[in-house]
């Protein structure tokens, strides 16, 4: 017996549009490197950059922050927001009503370039989500 899918409810996300600048640093991506690694095998060209969906979810029972936020892309954990990035954003949210709130937002993915010597450039992930704005 499991969970019938017509019990599970998807929260739709609220999108917000960017000023195109990307400004916005997602951390804790040398340790989701793999899952990058597979992204780029269906969307990045070599060394290329690619233009994806992310998510923000709030991450209250993180061990090591209990206001991380999370950035997810395609249903994978990507990163973090800098702890005064996640701070900035749940102040904001709280201020015009969405506490908990999923955002989403336009992301940039680099890297995975090939050096010299066959090795590849980390990956790096940033987001079009002006802060100040929301």
């Amino acid at each position: 017996m499991g969970i019938h899918k017509d019990f599970v409810t998807e929260i739709k996300p609220l999108f917000v549009t960017g000023d195109g600048h990307y400004n916005l640093e997602v951390v804790g991506a040398p340790r989701c490197q793999k899952y990058l690694k597979m992204l780029d095998k269906h969307f990045l060209k070599q060394g290329g950059q690619q233009a994806l969906i992310a998510k923000l979810h709030y991450e209250n029972c993180n061990p090591y922050d209990n206001k991380a936020i999370r950035v997810v892309i395609n249903g994978g954990k990507v990163g973090y927001l800098l702890p005064g990035d996640a701070k900035l954003f749940r102040k904001r949210l709280e201020r015009v009503g969405q506490e908990g709130a999923i955002i989403a937002c336009n992301a940039i993915i680099t890297g995975g370039k090939r050096t010299w010597n066959f090795k590849k450039t980390a990956y790096d992930i940033r987001l079009d989500l002006p802060l100040s704005k929301l």
